[in-house]
Parts: structure tokens; C-alpha cells; sequence
């Protein structure tokens, strides 16, 4: 059986949803911020490419975050 990583069950949907509440709410993200949106993109990126352990994702997130600007809520 041939797995497509574009598409996500319930449980992948939930367990990405949840890194992504984690990490903004740690990054001070709140809301429908644009900088939200671009992280919620890489994180989708990072699994459909094969990263499917949060601790991985966040790393990954951690590295593409360097490059925001201060105010996280304008990117």
C-alpha cells in the first residue's frame, strides 16, 4: 500500500495541530497572526517531506524562525 504524506488522518491532523498551538503559544503567535500561517506552511512542508516527530518538527521550526523578525505578528 502506498502511503501519500499530503494526505492526513485524524490523528496526524490532530498531533500537527497540537505542535502548532504548542509552538506559537510558546513564541508569544497568537491568533490568525500571518507568522502563524507561515509556520502552520513549514510544519506541513516538514511532514509531507518525511519529519514526523514533534520534537524533529519543532527543531526544524526552531531553525526557520531565526529568520522572522522581532515582532512575529508582521511577517
Amino acid at each position: 500500500m502506498t502511503y501519500r504524506r499530503d494526505i492526513l488522518d485524524s490523528e496526524q491532523l490532530a498531533t500537527l495541530t497540537r505542535i502548532l498551538d504548542d509552538y506559537c503559544e510558546q513564541a508569544g503567535i497568537e491568533g490568525s497572526y500571518p507568522a502563524r500561517e507561515q509556520l502552520a506552511r513549514r510544519l506541513f512542508a516538514l511532514f509531507s517531506g518525511g519529519i514526523d516527530s514533534p520534537d524533529d518538527i519543532k527543531m526544524a521550526l526552531d531553525r526557520v524562525s531565526i529568520d522572522f523578525q522581532t515582532d512575529p505578528r508582521v511577517m
